[in-house]
């Protein structure tokens, strides 16, 4: 599994623990310049995964190629076949079986569902913790082709998401995009998409920790860094207009509004999920 991390101290050691669990047997994570403690984590776990750590603290952030150089790194010296770009918020959790249950020598692109787990009133109460979001988007706002940076009534997490690759390193071109697709040399021959693995994307842990992020995101787009998604351009624009709390209570519903969109499938109630997420992370 590959990681690009920024300030991830509240996530990363479960995001280790849970992958390493499921069957990912050696880690690849690139530290884009972290300042809240993330670095002196990732080389506390280095007694504890296979962990390799890239420091790569670069201001022009090139998602797509450092994901591709991480790919050959864990070919190359960690002498795995397959990787999976990933994200620190996002855990990948098979129905069944471990992760590499899907896993053939001559396959090449594996592309798994994603799904954003929204928060509700919950949230603010003592103690939460985010793995313990019930609620999945199960329908979800298709809203290609309009402009969802300047629309002030949409909410983010009911978005529709793209999937995310697995990849045969033996054959792998380039990893693209936010690790949503590849190119691989057997890919017109054997890609596949399949569901029996879904990626549980929680990207709200807390309201400090999204605002530091978006403040983040804003100086990447000062200091010239063009391909960014519509969702954060969206975020920065409201965070410099200070229109960043109205923003984050749409991304926080209330109970009344978690039930209307129940009603209408938008949302399911997932409780298995907090039980595995549990098991996983507090065992």
């Amino acid at each position: 599994m590959n990681l690009l991390v920024k300030n991830e101290a509240d996530i990363i050691a479960d995001n280790l623990k849970v992958h390493s669990k499921l069957g990912v047997d050696c880690f690849v994570v690139m530290d884009n310049g972290s300042t809240d403690g993330t670095r002196e984590i990732l080389d506390d776990l280095k007694s504890v995964y296979a962990l390799h750590i890239i420091d790569r603290p670069d201001k022009d952030y090139q998602q797509s190629n450092w994901k591709t150089e991480m790919a050959f790194v864990s070919k190359e010296l960690l002498k795995a076949d397959w990787s999976i770009a990933n994200d620190a918020d996002e855990f990948w959790i098979p129905k069944s079986g471990s992760l590499k249950q899907d896993l053939t020598h001559w396959g090449s692109i594996i592309k798994y569902p994603r799904f954003n787990m929204q928060l509700d009133s919950s949230f603010n109460l003592p103690g939460f913790k985010y793995y313990k979001s019930n609620y999945r988007v199960h329908l979800p706002i298709d809203s290609k082709g309009q402009n969802i940076v300047d629309n002030e009534n949409l909410s983010i997490m009911l978005n529709r998401i793209n999937g995310k690759v697995m990849v045969n390193n033996h054959g792998l071109i380039r990893v693209k995009g936010g690790n949503h697709r590849a190119w691989h040399l057997w890919s017109k021959f054997n890609q596949t998409e399949r569901s029996s693995i879904e990626v549980l994307h929680y990207p709200i842990r807390s309201k400090a920790h999204f605002i530091h992020h978006i403040e983040n995101r804003s100086k990447l787009l000062k200091s010239g860094v063009t391909k960014m998604g519509d969702h954060y351009r969206r975020w920065v624009k409201l965070y410099e207009e200070g229109k960043i709390e109205d923003e984050f209570s749409r991304l926080v519903l209330d109970d009344e509004s978690i039930a209307v969109l129940k009603k209408y499938g938008v949302l399911v109630e997932d409780n298995s999920i907090v039980r595995k997420m549990s098991s996983l992370i507090e065992a």
